[in-house]
């Protein structure tokens, strides 16, 4: 299946020969295999994509030109688009609560066969909609202060309890296994040893076909003086097999966003796109900053900066970015703002409130590298 886009050879030339009104997600092919490939390359197991961080089409080819073949799927109809798009893809079904038709669409029409549960209920829905051949992973959950947002509140059992669910597994004639998520961009490898430690030393480990870490692995927050060796340094050399399920340390680093300025006032600049766009995820942490500023002719602008207030173009107070940002002096109405390290839950959360949520999707050739 070809999804062919507009390309271009820079940032700059999207905007001086495309001359968008809309805000542009600017994919880097290149980016996307050349992350999934370190990550395959580097991690002791099998990498799963997980589709919900981008499920462009251009974004999942080029993570399945990197070397990765498995995805973490957490819908039915996650498991619909990967299987029209990738037919040679091995789906996982790793939300641990499911509708039941889900389940069973799942495992009869898509050939899914690897499931999580973390509760003795959906344990049951499992086995009435599926068969026994079958790897079910028991999600443990465990808190860890040491990310930036912790996954846990929602998801998860205790250990104890864990080796209760293997033992049912078992009965059920289906393989078991284990998976975590130490959180949302991670900030102590170390978080993943400490788990691990804990899973190996249940009574019935030697029954586990393997242990899923998640993801968490940072990519737009990597700690200082870090980087994703230290990730898989902490987590090698396992006695059981291992799986990872990273979805923004696979994408992020692989897009860009264009955002137009529709309006400049002293200490406030008013973008084409929000919270409420591809936008969405700065609402919740402090992410990077604009990357650079372009004119309308897509030249860079550099000079002495002020501190500005991010809006988006909706009427809602709400729609602001929670950091101040630094832009150039020379920043004005009509300039084109770039944020990189935009491939990850960015598109893919994109809303129509204010029917403000078209986007335009191009591919760009050479990821930007001139920062203010």
């Amino acid at each position: 299946m070809t999804h062919e886009l507009a390309a271009f050879s820079d940032v700059g030339e999207v905007v001086r020969v495309h001359r968008p009104e809309i805000p542009v997600m600017c994919m880097h092919r290149s980016t996307f295999e050349e992350s999934a490939a370190e990550f395959v390359a580097k991690f002791d197991g099998t990498v799963l994509y997980a589709v919900k961080a981008n499920p462009h089409p251009l974004v999942v080819n080029a993570i399945f030109d990197g070397g990765v073949r498995h995805v973490d799927a957490a819908s039915i109809g996650e498991i619909e688009y990967v299987a029209k798009l990738r037919p040679d893809a091995v789906i996982s079904f790793n939300n641990p609560v499911k509708p039941a038709h889900a389940i069973r669409r799942a495992y009869r029409d898509f050939g899914v066969r690897d499931f999580v549960i973390d509760h003795p209920a959906e344990l049951d829905k499992v086995r009435d909609e599926t068969g026994p051949d079958i790897t079910v992973q028991v999600r443990v959950g465990r808190r860890n202060a040491a990310a930036v947002i912790d996954l846990n509140t929602k998801f998860g059992t205790t250990i104890k309890e864990a080796s209760r669910l293997i033992v049912e597994i078992l009965r059920m004639e289906a393989t078991p296994a284990v998976s975590f998520h130490v959180g949302w961009q991670a900030q102590d490898p170390e978080a993943y040893t400490r788990i691990l430690q804990r899973i190996v030393s249940m009574p019935n480990a030697g029954e586990l076909a393997y242990i899923n870490v998640g993801g968490g692995f940072p990519s737009v927050l990597m700690p200082p003086g870090l980087t994703l060796d230290d990730y898989f340094a902490a987590v090698s050399g396992m006695s059981i097999p291992l799986r990872a399920e990273p979805g923004s340390a696979l994408a992020a680093s692989g897009a860009s966003l264009l955002t137009r300025v529709l309006l400049r006032k002293e200490r406030a600049v008013y973008l084409n796109d929000g919270i409420y766009g591809t936008l969405n995820e700065h609402a919740h942490y402090p992410g990077p900053g604009p990357h650079m500023v372009l004119d309308s002719m897509g030249r860079p602008r550099f000079g002495r900066e002020t501190e500005v207030t991010v809006f988006g173009p909706t009427c809602d107070s709400l729609d602001v970015l929670p950091n101040r940002y630094s832009v150039p002096d020379s920043t004005q109405t009509g300039d084109w703002i770039l944020f990189s390290q935009a491939g990850a839950y960015s598109n893919a959360l994109v809303t129509n409130f204010n029917h403000l949520g078209e986007i335009d999707v191009v591919e760009v050739l050479t990821a930007p590298t001139v920062a203010r």
